[in-house]
């Protein structure tokens, strides 16, 4: 149970923070304060750990315990003084079988954790990438003494170019656990994975009937690939959770216009290059996006929307900060992307590396462990194409989403350092999977999507 402790030890920093980021009057219901909790504690640990690492030189569980304590501390006296109580809106409980609606509820979630918790231990040690990159970096922290910043300077092999935050905060549960590290991994990876479907349950709810959302969320939690994919111990089930908080916490902030909610959405739009680097590219979209439509759209209030695009770009500084610190300072130039393709032999930036890729993410989808899901996603979209551009937040969202498929285009097709065919084995499953709950979610948001004030 001590390695729990340290879990619950980061929710509760979570949980406290947003109380205090949103005050009195929270538009949020209870069960998304607590699946939005998970994700930011736990960020806030790895970011804790990263600047103790930097500024104390090396691992200290003690150091990292007691800094945590304080975190705790004051974040709780701050809530007693200055938020003695808040109040999260209700559900109003007008569906017709409602105590049958919970039992189903709680009944379909046991299954799912069940299933999850399971089947992540059929690979205990994860996949490939999680013993030969993230948990690999995980020892190095912790056991690399004041050689730890090392890590960067591995064979590229290891991605060194990587960020950190899977690693931080599986040092950081280590820490408290100080026993396995595999089971710390696999313990991570499942919380992950639980936690992205809860988060799904819980935002969708706000806007649309329960049974619907409950109905969507299923769909996602018991999808193979997801199950498969959320469970290996890559930081790709931290990018889809951070992802869907993003665009839960964006679609919040455009519908209230409450400054304090858009700037708990930056906070989380800022930890997404903290997962992986492909979070860059979706931050600078979100905040084009976002900025482009406030500051043009004329039914929004001009004043409001400038607190909001301020709040936002807060938020994302606060935690974006580590990343630029770790780029800057450690972090070697990553091959993954060519910035200066003249300089190369693009053999594949033609006509044929183009089918190439659209060929095999189409004959990815299709397969057995997607087939059902993309299925849906395809049949909503095809329905219902018009809102995805007519409601405000949905266009937001469809637009960097848009943007994301061509700047990942852009990267396969100019591949040089590696074949294309064994780069999309290894890369177009793992995208699929971080964009999914994000896009069966927005699926479901603009088909049903409804006063979030008005729940039943």
């Amino acid at each position: 149970m001590i390695n729990l402790f340290a879990y619950m030890l980061s929710f509760a920093i979570g949980f406290l923070c947003i109380r205090l980021i949103l005050g009195k009057e929270t538009t949020i219901s209870l069960l998304l304060h607590i699946s939005l909790s998970i994700g930011l504690g736990l960020a806030i640990s790895g970011i804790i750990t990263f600047f103790f690492l930097l500024l104390y030189g090396q691992f200290s569980q003690i150091g990292l315990i007691m800094i945590h304590l304080l975190v705790l501390l004051l974040l709780f006296t701050l809530n007693f003084f200055y938020l003695p109580q808040n109040t999260y809106p209700r559900p109003e409980q007008n569906l017709k079988y409602e105590k049958a609606f919970k039992i189903t509820t709680l009944i379909a979630w046991i299954i799912v954790i069940t299933l999850i918790g399971i089947l992540s231990q059929q690979f205990p040690s994860g996949g490939w990438d999680a013993w030969g990159l993230y948990n690999m970096k995980a020892k190095f922290l912790i056991y690399g003494g004041r050689g730890w910043t090392n890590v960067t300077r591995l064979h590229w092999h290891t991605q060194p170019s990587y960020p950190l935050l899977l690693p931080l905060i599986n040092a950081w549960i280590f820490s408290v656990f100080q026993k396995s590290l595999t089971g710390v991994a696999a313990t991570t990876g499942a919380l992950f994975s639980i936690s992205c479907g809860f988060l799904f349950y819980a935002g969708l709810s706000m806007f649309i009937k329960r049974p619907l959302a409950l109905m969507a969320a299923l769909v996602l939690a018991t999808t193979p690939s997801y199950i498969f994919w959320s469970t290996t111990q890559y930081a790709d089930v931290l990018l889809a959770y951070y992802l869907l908080a993003s665009a839960i916490l964006l679609i919040l902030s455009m519908r209230t216009q409450k400054p304090r909610m858009a700037l708990l959405a930056g906070l989380f739009w800022g930890i997404m290059p903290l997962a992986k680097n492909e979070g860059i590219v979706l931050l600078i979209l979100l905040i084009i996006s976002t900025c482009a439509l406030l500051l043009t759209d004329k039914t929004y209030n001009q004043i409001q929307s400038k607190k909001l695009i301020k709040n936002l770009i807060l938020g994302a500084s606060l935690t974006v900060f580590m990343n630029l610190i770790f780029k800057i300072f450690l972090a070697p130039a990553t091959r993954e992307v060519l910035y200066n393709p003249f300089a190369y032999k693009l053999k594949y930036c033609n006509l044929q590396g183009f089918l190439i890729t659209v060929h095999f993410y189409f004959t990815t989808m299709i397969s057995l462990g997607w087939a059902l899901t993309w299925g849906i996603i395809a049949l909503i979209g095809m329905i219902n194409y018009k809102k995805w551009f007519l409601l405000k937040e949905s266009r937001i969202l469809t637009l960097v989403l848009a943007g994301f498929t061509l700047s990942v285009l852009y990267v396969y097709l100019m591949t040089a350092h590696f074949d294309l065919t064994w780069r999309l084995e290894c890369t177009a499953s793992r995208i699929l999977f971080y964009l999914l709950p994000t896009l069966l979610f927005l699926s479901f948001y603009t088909l049903w999507t409804r006063n979030p004030n008005n729940q039943s």
